[in-house]
């Protein structure tokens, strides 16, 4: 049995309370729990952004590229992070966006691979992932090389499928409606015994749950950067490249600021003996600062803490939903063993369209998916435990008086 008592109980052992002030919260005093759509943000962000619109950009103008470290912020941000995701400085670096580096590694991962002429992948992975994949292979056929995508409608098919003709077994750790998780380590393990190299998209991993990509001898990883990791609204993302790979052929996109020698600018490319060879132009400044304000949080964060701390919380959110709401038609529908979830979990309920429109306006906010999914994401460094039981309460409010009924709520959002 779950009381309030217990939740504060759990808040009080956490070592990562002191990180929670460091995050503004919602004026109105809602709950979020979007952490899986859009992180918190720091809350010297905004200050952060006056100082480089008027000390730097006013002020300094071009300077500002020397003085305050521009230009070096993507390998910076990435050093900030690489822990969580268990790589070394110099391995991840903070840039673009992530369909941008999807295409980047995957046709970098295409240049090594070591035979094949298949991309494997789910059927059901995030839109961004298979299109990126598909027009790879496009821009292939266009150029005469014969590639396809191939692609499984379960994860015991994509392991039945994975065979000598697959030259990278694309994936998506974390299913973005479910919330099953891939265990990284075992599939590497099975792709590199056929032959084929590993791109992984961590997107609703990185930042919530252990993720050691160096451990399970990952090829290739990329993900988002303003979700879990509150690098901001349409924030930059990172990409890891592993050093057995980093020095295997020119990145796709040869620009400016992965060159080994960007500041002499040279005329003959010389790529950047590292992961920041996949840098391409200038850096988004102002994005940048807004991703520095987290990662220094990040910075100071063990991924161990991290993950058992959200393994806390998302046990104490499936444990109170079956005990408050199960009776009023909610189901769950991500893994019970946290092994195999990744950062949010997803609940259903005949109504959930209009449920999760309804929680909004009672004070918690949450993401919908259809057919009949809500989604609840929590982050490990600014949710508390007690969050979690009021957020439980609102939803057992809306559904027991059947709120979300009213007609103000029968049109839904994404």
């Amino acid at each position: 049995m779950h009381t309030l008592e217990t939740c504060r109980a759990l808040d009080r052992r956490d070592p990562l309370a002191r990180h929670a002030d460091r995050f503004a919260r919602a004026e109105s005093g809602a709950i979020h729990f979007d952490a899986n759509s859009m992180g918190a943000m720091p809350v010297d962000a905004p200050e952060r952004i006056r100082r480089v619109m008027t000390e730097c950009w006013r002020d300094k103008s071009r300077r500002a590229w020397t003085s305050e470290g521009w230009v070096e912020r993507p390998r910076q941000l990435g050093a900030d992070i690489c822990h969580l995701v268990g790589a070394r400085p110099g391995d991840v670096v903070v840039c673009d966006n992530t369909t941008v580096n999807l295409f980047k590694i995957l046709s970098y991962a295409w240049k090594l691979r070591r035979g094949g002429g298949v991309i494997l992948t789910e059927s059901h992975n995030f839109p961004t992932d298979l299109h990126v994949a598909q027009g790879f292979v496009r821009l292939l056929a266009d150029l005469g090389v014969e590639a396809r995508v191939r692609t499984a409608e379960s994860r015991d098919r994509v392991e039945a499928m994975l065979d000598r003709d697959v030259a990278i077994l694309y994936l998506t750790q974390t299913d973005y409606r479910s919330s099953e998780r891939w265990d990284i380590a075992e599939m590497n393990e099975r792709a590199h015994a056929v032959g084929a190299l590993t791109v992984w998209d961590l997107s609703h991993s990185a930042g919530a749950v252990d993720v050691d990509l160096a451990g399970a001898g990952t090829d290739f990883a990329v993900g988002c950067g303003y979700k879990y990791l509150c690098g901001g609204p349409g924030g930059p993302a990172f990409l890891y490249v592993n050093p057995i790979h980093q020095d295997g052929t020119w990145p796709t996109i040869s620009g400016w600021m992965g060159h080994a020698k960007w500041d002499q600018f040279l005329t003959e490319y010389e790529p950047d003996p590292g992961a920041a060879r996949h840098l391409t132009g200038t850096p988004p400044v102002i994005a940048n600062e807004v991703f520095a304000a987290a990662a220094e949080i990040w910075r100071e964060v063990d991924r161990k803490d991290m993950a058992r701390k959200h393994e806390s919380l998302t046990e104490t959110l499936i444990a109170l939903l079956e005990q408050e709401c199960g009776p009023l038609g909610v189901g769950i529908n991500s893994p019970r063993e946290y092994r195999n979830r990744g950062g949010h979990v997803s609940f259903s309920h005949p109504g959930a369209g209009p449920v999760s429109e309804a929680l909004t306006d009672h004070g918690l906010l949450s993401s919908f998916r259809y057919p009949n999914s809500i989604r609840l994401g929590m982050s490990p460094l600014y949710h508390r435990h007690e969050d979690v039981w009021e957020a439980v309460a609102i939803i057992k409010d809306v559904l027991a008086r059947e709120a979300w009924r009213d007609p103000m709520y029968q049109v839904v959002s994404i």
